[in-house]
């Protein structure tokens, strides 16, 4: 068991006067918005393969399951374990900005290499590469913007980063449907001696080339002192006091990473399989999901995530200190009823509507999860803590959340069009095991709030 004597003591709170200081004004909201749009653009190359199930599948000979391995496995094996290592260096870095550009040239290049794929393995490695790219950005995105906001402002900031992922998945659908269907009236293009691709390759060509423009921008970002370190550390902790530190306080970063990561195995099964689901259950064309599911994560997830980080600013300004993680349990146990229903609806219109009311919902809490985990953990482990939780998310939520549909797709009804009951099923099981979670913890949490003000 580890004592209190034995693991480093939690950080002082620091005047919000002091914050305000050095990295405050709008340059700070400049860092924001350059993150959003790193942001954007690691979704739009990691979501636009769902919008092209059926030609890959077509072209390649695939099943539902190796589909789902593209989707989810491929992209988080690696995007998991290279998040720890890569939170380790945002915790001592004194340039993090950097590390952002490499990965965005990376996994720009892997993404474009998606295109040149033309077979399961060929694709399922580049779909590695992406995942290792971009697990550069959320660790270290986190960490920045906890250093240039306080805590009653930092929930709405991470939010408005946040939002990047559903306006990027929204814009992969639109896009890649646009530049889906351009390319189907062109047969594909030649591109010289590499040969001739079909137009789902062509696509992933086209979206991975604005990686250099994204990565000459987020050039620009420069590094804010860092704030409310923890007490005896002027550079990154040791590994084993990291261990003290996080082992000490198990019950309160189990319910944190524990949620977050049913909270994302349930999130992207859901919205990686509802654009099949809604093609095969209502005969909805790729460009019909594409403009109308886009448009809903879009509209719908910005709202909802901008709403949950002003709530969450309110609400502290208000005495409740816990803001975070109350929006997150009410979040859950609100989007229940439509995320269940909406594939049951007997037509299109219906189950997107569903499927808006929960977007809505549901982002209210995107922001203020990964904000709460901020808020409890010192300067000098976000970057690792924040690995955990990517290692997690993705192991549960990218390598299971599409899997685990899947399965009970092709292994449990033995029938594809059996999908819409698949994904009624996740929801059904995997939300009320968040509720408890979030349960479990909330005392833990709370505890840890009091801690980090130096009560």
């Amino acid at each position: 068991m580890v004592s209190a004597a034995s693991a480093p003591a939690a950080p002082s709170a620091i005047p919000e006067a002091a914050l305000e200081q050095g990295d405050g004004g709008l340059y700070r909201w400049y860092v924001v918005a350059v993150m959003f749009v790193g942001y954007c653009f690691s979704a739009i190359d990691a979501r636009v393969l769902t919008l092209m199930v059926g030609p890959i599948k077509q072209d390649l000979g695939l099943s539902d399951f190796e589909i789902s391995l593209l989707q989810g496995f491929a992209f988080s094996i690696l995007y998991s374990l290279a998040a720890i290592p890569i939170g380790r260096y945002v915790d001592s870095s004194s340039n993090r900005a950097r590390l952002i550009v490499f990965g965005v040239l990376f996994w720009s290049a892997m993404t474009m290499a998606c295109g040149m794929a033309r077979s399961f393995l060929a694709l399922f490695l580049t779909r590695v590469g992406v995942g290792v790219g971009e697990a550069t950005l959320s660790p270290t995105a986190y960490s920045l913007i906890s250093d240039y906001f306080e805590r009653n402002r930092r929930a709405l900031a991470i939010s408005l980063y946040a939002i990047g992922y559903p306006v990027g998945s929204g814009l992969a659908l639109i896009v890649g449907a646009a530049l889906l269907h351009h390319f189907n009236g062109q047969g594909g293009a030649t591109l010289g001696p590499l040969g001739h691709h079909q137009p789902w390759q062509m696509v992933f060509i086209t979206v991975g080339l604005p990686g250099v423009l994204v990565a000459l921008l987020i050039s620009t970002i420069r590094e804010p002192r860092r704030r409310e370190l923890a007490a005896g550390y002027k550079g990154a902790m040791p590994l084993a006091e990291v261990a003290r530190y996080v082992g000490q306080r198990w019950r309160l970063y189990g319910m944190l990473i524990g949620s977050l990561s049913l909270i994302a195995l349930l999130s992207i099964g859901t919205t990686l399989w509802y654009p099949t689901f809604l093609i095969r259950s209502y005969g909805m064309t790729e460009g019909e999901v594409g403009l109308y599911f886009g448009l809903v994560m879009l509209i719908f997830g910005t709202i909802g995530t901008i709403f949950g980080g002003w709530l969450s600013g309110r609400l502290m300004r208000l005495g409740q200190q816990d803001a975070n993680m109350r929006i997150v349990l009410v979040a859950t146990i609100l989007k229940g009823l439509p995320l269940v229903i909406g594939p049951l609806m007997p037509s299109a219109p219906l189950a997107l509507a569903m499927m808006a009311v929960g977007t809505l919902v549901g982002q209210a809490s995107q922001g203020v999860m990964l904000s709460a985990l901020q808020d409890v953990t010192p300067n000098q482990l976000r970057g690792q803590v924040t690995a955990l939780s990517l290692l997690a998310v993705n192991l549960v939520g990218m390598g299971l959340g599409a899997s685990v549909i899947a399965a009970i797709t092709d292994f449990g009804f033995g029938d594809e069009n059996a999908l819409r009951y698949s994904i009624a099923i996740s929801g059904a099981v995997v939300l009320p095991l968040i509720v408890i979670v979030i349960m479990t913890g909330m005392g833990a949490y709370r505890r840890a709030l009091d801690e980090m003000r130096g009560r």
